[in-house]
């Protein structure tokens, strides 16, 4: 056993021992090295203003700018070492004793931990080793490749296991409830910890969450360091930019200056489909757009197109595969495309640029080989984290731009399919969230309460309307985990240019999947007397079949691995530094050479059919 897991273990005795003396935060930094062997702190301080505390930090990728708005706390931050190489820094925020609700809330994504002190919890989060650059140096041998693929899983467990200890240590007592609260990368991690460690949280909040994705974006040190967290989403982005960044067809680009004008035309098609001219589409999965009417020469052209900005037909066909579900060279179903709606958000994914050579795509495809199922989270199997008692609450904005929100459908549904069709209901939530962006923005009502909330003074986007659990996803996830009271609904915000101070421009009921908010008549500003709730669309059968054709469920990769070809490209799977002659315009279609074993076989084949 390593040393990290032996202090694991130890720490789970210490966890849930006895009450001990609680210490004051000073102390903290001294008998943090005691408790925890190996830790390195580099804070220990007492913000004492409890009116309006403003957090000043360093200066990073997490910490951007000053925080203000915060109660008195207690801030303690250490680093620990992994290895030789490598090591991640967490921080713990914990405040005063008497505002304290027992529970300890750890996320990640951006600045999900900030406000959350206003709801009485030690807050904790993690840099899962970003600040390291891993990228620059991890290029060779396995088990490097291993550590990177691993590690953003591991960290937020031990950054957890080590909260925990510090919370206890701080305040004599354990802490009683638990909670995962994230977006994006951040929604990624709290599923996956429910997966893997089903005994850290007793309630997970995930917005947005990315399931293969690394970010293929890598035109910056932020985006390379974020792709560690996503080695498979590479094949959708690769794929749906490569639609229109197609060099040998230069007349079929569409410029990403023309995305803004089709969204407008977009909405206008389906808006009433809900019964209101309202700007958002409700339920995108409805809506068939005609594009005819952005094409060229068309009769019946689009009141936003015109002879200088229509589409030639070349330029049509790009945009038609553009919303179409990408599937392999076999037509199987590989992956969910944006959905109508969204489009206002394609000039930053869909670039019209071709990416260079992808080497550390490659690893990333390798690596999950090599070691399947750690750098994924699409195991349905929570039958572990369920069966202790959490909540699973999920939510996606209808109108994302960056990861598909059908994404976040296909998994319910195979959860779904993997629990044989049982009542998941007081187990596992989802909500969509009509005309709303990544984690938030769009035209959509996108403060509710969930994670990415902004402080006051900083505008208060995200916060919702009332402190109430009918208003504020955080408060229905904690009634949920502590009462048993598990939300039939919530009631979401669009504030007025995205500034709480300005008053709500509209309110819309939020239903938990597969229900949806219907139009009754009336004010459909006001969510309480215009929209009701009913059950619409369950499945359509849209997900029978596969998700990701290869490597990507452990379930189905043999052990016996021989080489990994990808494209013309093959290369031992031992030899990573070979790797970097992968084909430069990559795609991951990658077939194994196996002996005895046919392609088809690692294909899922399991169906999801409607009810």
């Amino acid at each position: 056993m390593d040393t990290l897991a032996k202090w694991i273990s130890v720490s789970t005795i210490l966890l849930y021992g006895a009450s001990a003396k609680p210490l004051d935060c000073t102390a903290l930094f001294k008998d943090s090295q005691a408790l925890i062997k190996g830790l390195k702190p580099y804070a220990s301080e007492v913000y004492v203003h409890p009116a309006n505390v403003t957090f000043v930090p360093v200066g990073d990728i997490a910490y951007p700018q000053p925080v203000p708005d915060l109660p008195e706390f207690c801030r303690f931050g250490a680093e620990y070492n992994t290895s030789t190489t490598s090591k991640f820094r967490f921080e713990v925020w914990l405040p005063d004793s008497k505002l304290w609700n027992v529970g300890v809330q750890i996320g990640n994504g951006g600045d999900m931990a900030i406000p959350m002190t206003k709801y009485g919890f030690a807050v904790a989060s993690t840099n899962t080793e970003s600040s390291q650059k891993l990228f620059a140096k991890a290029n060779t041998g396995v088990p490097g490749l291993q550590a990177t693929g691993r590690l953003p899983f591991l960290i937020p467990n031990h950054s957890t296991v080590f909260a925990k200890t510090v919370a206890k240590s701080y305040y004599g007592k354990s802490s009683k409830y638990n909670y995962w609260i994230g977006c994006s990368s951040g929604g990624k991690q709290g599923v996956k910890s429910a997966q893997m460690y089903p005994e850290d949280f007793d309630g997970v909040v995930a917005g947005a969450r990315k399931y293969e994705y690394p970010s293929c974006f890598a035109l910056s040190e932020l985006w390379t360091i974020a792709a560690q967290w996503w080695p498979h989403l590479n094949g959708f982005t690769v794929h749906v930019n490569l639609l229109n960044a197609n060099a040998t067809t230069p007349g079929a680009v569409i410029p990403p200056s023309f995305f803004a004008t089709l969204n407008k035309e977009i909405v206008d098609q389906c808006d009433k489909l809900d019964g209101v001219a309202d700007g958002i589409i409700t339920n995108p999965r409805l809506c068939k757009p005609d594009l005819s009417r952005v094409a060229c020469g068309s009769a019946n052209l689009s009141s936003y197109i015109n002879q200088t900005n229509c589409l030639s037909q070349s330029q049509l066909v790009t945009l038609k595969a553009i919303y179409t579900n990408w599937t392999s060279s076999d037509g199987e179903f590989l992956f969910p495309t944006f959905e109508p709606g969204s489009e206002f958000g394609w000039p930053g994914t869909i670039t019209g640029i071709p990416y260079g050579p992808a080497r550390k795509i490659a690893f990333y495809t390798i690596g999950d080989v090599t070691d399947p199922g750690q750098t994924t989270a699409i195991d349905p199997n929570l039958r572990p984290f369920f069966g202790r008692g959490g909540k699973l609450m999920q939510y996606h904005g209808f109108a994302d731009p960056l990861i598909p929100s059908g994404s976040s459908l296909w998994y319910y549904e195979h959860v779904r399919s993997f629990f044989k069709n049982e009542d998941l209901s007081n187990r596992y939530r989802l909500f969509m969230l009509p005309g709303v962006g990544h984690c938030s923005g769009g035209p959509g009502a996108d403060s509710f309460g969930g994670p990415g909330q902004r402080s006051k003074s900083q505008g208060g986007s995200g916060q919702s309307l009332s402190f109430t659990p009918q208003y504020d996803m955080i408060l229905a996830t904690m009634d949920w985990v502590e009462k048993g009271v598990a939300p039939k609904s919530l009631v979401a915000v669009k504030y007025n240019n995205g500034n709480s101070a300005q008053g709500a421009a509209f309110t819309r009921l939020l239903c938990p999947y597969p229900q949806e908010a219907i139009y009754q008549g009336g004010d459909a500003k006001a969510a309480s007397n215009s929209w009701s709730q009913k059950t619409v669309w369950i499945s359509d059968g849209k997900w029978d079949g596969l998700f990701i054709s290869v490597v990507v469920m452990k379930y189905y990769l043999p052990s016996n691995l021989g080489k990994v070809k990808l494209r013309s490209c093959s290369h031992d799977a031992t030899d990573i530094s070979k790797a970097q002659l992968i084909c430069h315009y990559y795609t991951p279609e990658i077939s194994l050479v196996l002996p005895g074993v046919k392609p088809s076989d690692l294909y899922s084949r399991r169906p999801l059919h409607a009810r």
